[in-house]
């Protein structure tokens, strides 16, 4: 991971190994479009796990084209039209997307961790389990209400549906979650995707906001890093969603390799 051309690779490898991965057992619906992959979430619309990848190189003439082909795919599943990438790998892409009327909304840090440049953090105060598909409703709960901010009183019919996929996500053997606590109280929780090629996805990575700037998001990435170097992978990434997160990040070993952007559809 030293040098232009070893983080073009590493990224392009990245991106590649969400893009061209297999689709997912169910509730995805995967779509191929021209140059591009789309996945759609068969119970939400929510923008962000509604999006399309670039997946195979066209020239600038034929992407407008494939953009709006793009745009009647995600209209015909009533979503708004939400384009995610690498942004050094598709240069002629971003001139593209705002030329047919799509805007830029985020842009984050592709960061990675190679296993003998990781350095763990443990804070003295945070306990840190892995979930089990077999454990009780109580940590799934906890997991629950701190990855979607979700409020106590909500339905539990909505509650229990987020468990019960979690739960199902855990049976694949290729997800870990784990659950952060500070005097036994849920403080973080996160998780790691078990990807081929030697690869891992850290994610979903949320503070509590009573628990924030007291070691307990640093000691929990941590856990994750060392279950997954358990394996035979040697390398997790990351998108850092802030300049917070990048730092604590960069504290563990992470570093930057290129930018992760998100163009949505001003149309929809």
């Amino acid at each position: 991971m030293v040098g232009e051309t070893a983080d073009i690779e590493l990224a392009r490898r990245l991106e590649q190994s969400i893009s061209l991965s297999p689709p997912p057992a169910r509730g995805v619906e995967v779509v191929e479009c021209g140059p591009f992959r789309a996945w759609f979430m068969t119970d939400t619309a929510a923008h962000q796990l509604n999006y399309a990848m670039p997946v195979a190189a066209s020239d600038a003439q034929a992407l407008l084209p494939a953009i709006d082909r793009l745009r009647a795919l995600f209209a015909a599943r009533g979503r708004t039209l939400r384009v995610e990438f690498v942004e050094e790998l598709w240069p002629a892409l971003a001139p593209a997307l705002l030329g047919a009327g799509l805007h830029l909304d985020t842009r984050e840090p592709l960061m990675a961790c190679a296993k003998a440049e990781f350095s763990p953090v443990a804070a003295a105060a945070v306990g840190v389990r892995a979930l089990a598909s077999e454990d009780d409703d109580d940590p799934f709960a906890e997991f629950v209400r701190i990855r979607d901010a979700h409020p106590l009183a909500a339905s539990r019919a909505v509650l229990a549906k987020a468990m019960a996929g979690l739960r199902d996500s855990l049976r694949g053997g290729l997800q870990i979650c784990a659950l952060a606590t500070i005097d036994g109280r849920a403080a973080a929780v996160g998780r790691c995707i078990l990807q081929p090629e030697g690869l891992g996805e850290i994610t979903s990575i949320v503070t509590a906001p009573e628990a924030r700037r007291r070691g307990a998001a640093a000691t929990l990435v941590s856990f994750l890093l060392r279950r997954l170097f358990e394996t035979d992978r040697s390398i997790a990434w990351l998108n850092a969603a802030n300049d917070g997160a990048r730092t604590l990040y960069a504290g563990l070993g992470f570093c930057s390799i290129g930018n992760v952007v998100s163009y949505e559809d001003d149309r929809g």
